[in-house]
């Protein structure tokens, strides 16, 4: 198994996160990872295996302060207190709703986790707020315009050189994030791009860097 691994949990909400996980791969040589129900083997166990083989972690996918799913669609957990133990002493880029608390929670270093994710329509109507800015009226189109700056801004700050130093991936993140938010703001990207623009900043103001 490769020293870096991709875990990639595919549903219709996280499609949109397939030249970010592509990127990964060809950049940093990772191995895909998915949660693959199609045969007769435990899907859980690959990716346990890879875990436990992998010095450098990406999970592209769902997650909440407690846990990370293998399928969020099937409310399946993947990560959770009872074995949250495989990912101590590993390199992390947790790309997962509220990966942050989840981070400080369970006290992993060497983590790189992000706030609410508001990737899908469904997560928006759960939401309504998102710190101060009331989402309620966000549409399917603000929230594809949000998933595309998310995956763009991503793709240019993630390097080698910025995963061995997080705190220049933040300062990348922060500029490319300020690109996306003036093109929003300028060019009226979606119908309520107000909020985009808002929830760009959030994503990296609730950044957390251990």
């Amino acid at each position: 198994m490769s020293d870096v691994i991709c875990i990639y949990p595919q549903d219709a909400t996280t499609v949109f996160l397939r030249p970010l996980c592509d990127f990964i791969c060809s950049t940093f040589g990772a191995t895909e990872i998915g949660f693959d129900t199609s045969g007769d083997d435990d899907p859980h166990e690959a990716i346990y295996a890879g875990i436990r083989d992998a010095q450098t972690v990406f999970f592209l996918g769902h997650g909440k302060s407690d846990c990370l799913y293998a399928s969020i669609t099937d409310n399946d957990l993947l990560i959770d207190k009872s074995n949250v133990s495989l990912l101590e002493g590993k390199h992390l880029f947790l790309l997962a709703c509220n990966s942050e608390q989840f981070i400080k929670k369970y006290g992993l270093s060497d983590a790189i986790g992000f706030g609410f994710l508001p990737t899908s329509k469904d997560d928006v109507d759960r939401t309504k707020n998102y710190h101060k800015v009331d989402i309620s009226g966000t549409t399917k189109q603000d929230v594809d315009c949000f998933n595309a700056s998310l995956v763009n801004c991503l793709i240019k700050s993630l390097s080698i050189e910025t995963m061995n130093d997080p705190s220049l991936f933040a300062e990348r993140l922060k500029f490319n994030v300020s690109i996306e938010i003036v093109d929003c703001l300028i060019n009226t990207k979606s119908p309520n791009y107000r909020i985009v623009a808002d929830e760009l900043f959030y994503l990296y103001k609730d950044l957390r860097i251990k």
